[in-house]
């Protein structure tokens, strides 16, 4: 869609859920889908039991930058995904690697300009602290493209927030370290379901 905003993604979101006849979600981004994750709260709080924010943040202090070398890069996704992998994961499996190389090289680049200018423009610390949800907070230690005092800053606008720093994992934490990755979000929900 051209022009789509953080917040067209979010609608988005919820209308994929809609047409699945599901009103209330465990939401959980990673990323450009952390970003969408809060933005997804901001449009309808009383459908999220839970928000679940990895590897992203409320606003990045080098986000126009981060931005800017997006752009200039797009023209070439696959020399993109190639150039990256080593900033967007600590694990060094070679199927592993070559599948996030290969998903990455399929994005449209317009597509990946939208997704660029919705997750580094975006400043939602308002709204982050407006979060009245259970929120984890997950950030892999080695993660230097939002690091973990991205996510530090992060909790800690979110009332009650927990944080889980996952030692080991880069950018993509979830493929990096998939059991920590996973148990960090099993013992969470286990956490607020028996509330």
């Amino acid at each position: 869609m051209p022009d789509a905003t953080r917040e067209d993604f979010a609608r988005a979101a919820w209308a994929a859920l809609d047409a699945l006849d599901i009103d209330e979600a465990h939401v959980c981004g990673l990323s450009l889908g952390g970003v969408v994750a809060i933005a997804m709260h901001a449009a309808a709080p009383d459908r999220c039991r839970s928000l679940i924010i990895a590897d992203s943040f409320a606003a990045h202090p080098q986000g126009q930058a981060i931005y800017d070398r997006s752009i200039a890069a797009s023209s070439d996704m696959r020399g993109l995904a190639e150039a990256r992998i080593g900033a967007l994961m600590a694990n060094q499996d070679p199927t592993v690697r070559g599948q996030v190389i290969e998903t990455m090289s399929r994005i449209d680049p317009e597509a990946y300009r939208l997704g660029a200018r919705a997750v580094w423009l975006a400043d939602q610390r308002e709204r982050a602290a407006a979060i009245r949800t259970p929120t984890l907070v997950i950030c892999g230690d080695e993660d230097a493209i939002t690091p973990p005092a991205l996510s530090e800053e992060l909790a800690n606008l979110i009332p009650g927030a927990a944080l889980d720093i996952i030692a080991g994992a880069s950018h993509l934490a979830n493929l990096d370290k998939p059991a920590e990755f996973n148990a960090a979000i099993d013992a969470f929900l286990a956490r607020i379901e028996t509330r």
